[in-house]
């Protein structure tokens, strides 16, 4: 299936009301808590999204359930990723659903999507017998007030900044407006908000890279119109997913030595829809035929030699550098446990809002350390690789952050490109960039 071939969800605007950009519908109160909530599991160390559609994943089989109004991942110190879900009901009138009846509702939806646990927020207080259910299922319930509660302690003053809070909701809507009259655009915006999330990491890169090098052929950076609009957000999104699906992979590094791991990332990445140790078992029957066919026409041996392995499917070009480039992610885990929150931030303060990042905000999400710069470079790098960089992308990933509490002329300037190299850099490869002593 095509991302992007079905009906949207709450997104698609109500009774045609945005069927011209420029004409964007409000987002509901529902759809607003939901913003706020994803913002705070965002601050309380989640990478997080709110309203993953579910209609177009399940595609073309009915579902009641259009969406999750949350889902966030986190990643433990060996780079594998939890997942958690969230369902929020806000009302409160006798037709409100009952927390019982919703706490059941997750329990299914987080098997439905293989999730560890997962949040129900309701208007009214849950009983202590609610919570004493919700625990027993692997879930939390809690109230709107203990919501703004949680909310003041973690977000403060840091909050609607890169992808969250109530002007990126809003944001979001605008570009879907304007993403519906482009296929292409339109195609794009769906799979980033729906597809992507049920995907295995490799196969959600090779589909996240090739939207991004279609975008990246029609960015002009002198445009600033609707379409630069939509195209700042894709791109910002695929960068953002992108990262955290590097990161994944990365940790499937810490078990392998580096040649059997160059090994592995080219093995999954030439897989398609069939495993590839089926597609070996296919590819020597097929060579035996081939063989024997080219034998009783007599054809010479070095060509019968040329045609062994031609049906076995090949990674694409780019797979060499993305084992490189997270193979040294792995090498530093510590840090690129933070780095899907920490791109995530950066790119859509820069590319998306096209604003810099608040000093406080770099700060506190650690943007402006030596080792996530040369990291961002490492990023960067592999995208240029592939063709996947538009200048926004690469200044907005290469260019020195704000260091909270400096002045001016301490500010640190451009971190500049980086070249991506066969072998691990060397500690100096980038005098702007320096490593931490203890890595």
């Amino acid at each position: 299936m095509q991302p992007g071939q079905t009906a949207p969800s709450r997104l698609m605007p109500e009774n045609g009301a945005a069927s011209r950009p420029g004409r964007v519908r409000t987002p509901d109160a529902g759809e607003l808590l939901e913003a706020r909530i994803a913002q705070l599991w965002f601050w309380e160390g989640f990478y997080s999204r709110s309203a993953v559609d579910l209609t177009r994943h399940f595609h073309p089989e009915p579902l009641q359930v259009t969406d999750l109004d949350l889902l966030a991942f986190d990643l433990n110190p060996q780079l594998t990723p939890r997942k958690y879900i969230g369902e929020v009901k806000s009302g409160t009138g006798k037709s409100a659903p009952k927390a019982l009846d919703r706490l059941i509702w997750l329990r299914g939806l987080r098997g439905l999507v293989d999730a560890e646990s997962g949040e129900l927020t309701i208007a009214t207080p849950p009983s202590e017998r609610v919570r004493e259910v919700a625990r027993s299922l692997g879930l939390v319930a809690q109230s709107v007030h203990d919501f703004e509660r949680r909310e003041r302690e973690a977000v403060g003053g840091f909050g609607d900044c890169g992808a969250h809070g109530v002007t990126a909701l809003e944001l979001k809507i605008r570009v879907w407006s304007i993403c519906r009259e482009d296929p292409e655009l339109e195609r794009a915006f769906g799979f980033l908000r729906s597809g992507v999330w049920f995907l295995e990491p490799f196969t959600a890169v090779k589909q996240i890279i090739e939207i991004l090098r279609r975008m990246a052929r029609r960015w002009d950076s002198k445009l600033h119109d609707d379409e630069s609009l939509a195209l700042r957000w894709i791109l910002a999104e695929g960068v953002s997913i992108l990262t955290l699906n590097l990161v994944i992979i990365a940790g499937l590094s810490l078990t392998l030595e580096r040649p059997l791991f160059s090994q592995f990332v080219g093995e999954r990445l030439a897989e398609g829809l069939i495993p590839m140790t089926q597609m070996r078992r296919i590819s020597d029957s097929i060579d035996k035929y081939v063989n024997g066919v080219l034998s009783a026409a007599n054809v010479p041996a070095d060509i019968r030699t040329n045609a062994i392995g031609a049906f076995l499917p090949e990674p694409p070009d780019w797979a060499e550098p993305l084992a490189e480039v997270t193979w040294r992610m792995g090498r530093s885990a510590i840090q690129a446990r933070s780095l899907p929150r920490q791109i995530d931030l950066l790119v859509h303060e820069r590319i998306t809002r096209d604003r810099e990042v608040a000093e406080r905000t770099a700060s506190r999400i650690g943007l402006e350390r030596h080792d996530t710069a040369r990291l961002r470079n490492l990023l960067a790098a592999f995208l240029r690789g592939c063709e996947a960089c538009p200048d926004v992308v690469n200044d907005a990933l290469t260019y020195a952050v704000p260091v909270h509490g400096a002045t001016k002329d301490e500010r640190p300037a451009a971190s500049g490109q980086l070249t991506l190299l066969p072998e691990p850099l060397p500690p100096d490869v980038d005098p702007k960039v320096q490593p931490e002593p203890n890595e």
